[in-house]
């Protein structure tokens, strides 16, 4: 269901004006796509959950500052392995046992 083409990106700063330990380290922002947010509320009508997958690279700019690459998505629903009771199992008998 979900594709993971939505994707996101930004970047996040060193927080240069913090004055005190309740001030965040890092600050920046992150735009969300018209289509990205279509499909999160999408998501939250049909009863799933609005989560976000967050990766962030280190990176220098230009003028030699650090900053986080940030890019944000959509997590792919993972497929659940199909089991099938109606197998054969494999018997087991106490001649298997080595003792």
């Amino acid at each position: 269901m979900y594709d993971n083409k939505n994707q996101s990106d930004g970047a996040i700063y060193t927080n240069n004006y913090k004055q005190n330990d309740k001030q965040p380290d890092w600050t920046g922002k992150v735009e969300l796509s018209r289509d990205m947010l279509k499909e999160l509320v999408t998501i939250v009508k049909n009863g799933g959950t609005g989560e976000l997958r967050v990766a962030l690279w280190n990176r220098t700019s230009k003028n030699g500052n650090e900053y986080k690459y940030a890019r944000l998505d959509i997590p792919q629903k993972k497929e659940e392995p199909v089991v099938d009771f109606n197998q054969e199992e494999d018997t087991f008998g106490e001649e298997d046992i080595p003792f």
